[in-house]
């Protein structure tokens, strides 16, 4: 082992071994740690391998020096702001989204009809499931990059490479397609006021009408989806700290409004609605399916683990965030699955906008209003 002493007046860390081999660190407070005899230079083999692996004490060293840098804060490139609860919300905003607006009719519809909210457990269990795995590879190595390197230390380079390419196209898909329906849903609000005002209000008509252009000016071409991704990307430039207010206060108004819908829906709950549980033309196999599809609505948990070199106390708080997010998601979609297929029979369910449509259906235009405006700020 390597012993590393910090002196006052000083302001950089000396450390020596029985090799002469030295790091040195910037630091302003006394100050004694412990590395690995191993330097650098002995990572790198002399030909390259791309099963090469990540050495654990490569990662021990790495956390050393965060530990130092965590003193002096001016050495740290990313500071470290996110607490339990905005990993939480981190989490929670990143996955909750068109699961609960749009998977839930389109499976209740298409795959399942009442026995939606098997398919969101049995999705859950399996998305419990891997995150078990980034609990415990988060817990051990809190480092940036989540699957990037927990694969670069246990499987290699060139599995770590792929691995993050397809982290990258996942979230790359994922933020598309959510955009798009974003920008879709506006399309039609903004199309749906046109029509409602043609006959009262013309010149309201003709403006929304033009509006409703320029939103839709077709081949298959949405500029609002391009909007809202590129004003998500220039909040996120400007600092984790400053961006976390926004996620949290989203994160909690996105909460609020899915238990705003299905307590409301509850109240209009018709038991027969459930009979049959699970329809004859659906059966197994489309629970199944139903389940499959439902899995993209768990897509994002595994952001927390990508917040590691920001987060305050990562090898606690990141497994304990990836665990309550996956809890609190399954609630929420099986709870809404409910509410919605115990709202309206599966067959009249609709396939884009099932809560908005669903109070439509039950005469409750009020919820059904509320429901729609915040459903645009809720993507």
């Amino acid at each position: 082992m390597m012993e590393c002493i910090v002196k006052k007046p000083t302001d950089k860390l000396i450390c020596s071994n029985q090799n002469n081999r030295s790091y040195t660190f910037p630091q302003d407070e006394s100050e004694k740690i412990l590395l690995h005899p191993k330097s650098q230079s002995q990572f790198h083999p002399k030909a390259p391998n791309p099963w090469l692996r990540k050495p654990i004490w490569v990662i021990e060293e790495d956390e050393a020096r965060e530990l130092l840098n965590d003193v002096v804060d001016s050495t740290r490139s990313l500071q470290r702001h996110l607490n339990l609860f905005d990993l939480v919300s981190i989490g929670v905003g990143a996955t909750i989204g068109s699961g609960v607006f749009v998977l839930c009719g389109l499976i209740a519809h298409d795959y399942a009809g009442p026995a939606t909210f098997i398919c969101w457990a049995i999705a859950g269990f399996s998305a419990c499931a891997s995150g078990l795995c980034y609990a415990e590879l988060s817990g051990k190595f809190a480092v940036a990059g989540s699957s990037y390197s927990y694969v670069y230390i246990s499987m290699g380079e060139l599995p770590a490479v792929i691995t993050a390419a397809c982290l990258t196209l996942e979230y790359l898909f994922s933020a598309s397609a959510v955009a798009r329906s974003w920008g879709d849903k506006i399309v039609a609000y903004v199309q749906n006021l046109a029509d409602q005002n043609t006959a009262s209000n013309t010149s309201t008509a003709s403006a929304f009408s033009k509006l409703a252009l320029i939103l839709d000016p077709g081949y298959n071409i949405n500029p609002a989806a391009f909007l809202v991704s590129a004003l998500s990307i220039l909040l996120l430039l400007n600092g984790v700290k400053e961006s976390k207010r926004v996620a949290n206060f989203f994160t909690v108004f996105k909460v609020a409004l899915v238990l705003f819908m299905c307590i409301a829906a509850m109240y209009l709950v018709e038991p027969e609605n459930f009979h049959p549980l699970i329809p004859a033309k659906f059966g197994i196999p489309g629970v199944m399916r139903g389940s499959i599809s439902t899995f993209f609505g768990y897509i994002g948990y595994d952001e927390i683990c990508c917040m590691a070199g920001e987060a305050v106390n990562p090898k606690k708080n990141l497994p304990r965030a990836v665990m309550v997010t996956l809890l609190l998601v399954t609630f929420l979609y099986v709870l809404a699955a409910v509410a919605l297929v115990g709202m309206v029979p599966y067959d009249y369910i609709s396939i884009t906008s099932g809560f908005p449509d669903g109070f439509h259906w039950r005469g409750v235009e009020w919820a059904s209003q509320v429901t729609a405006v915040r459903l645009y700020c809720h993507l």
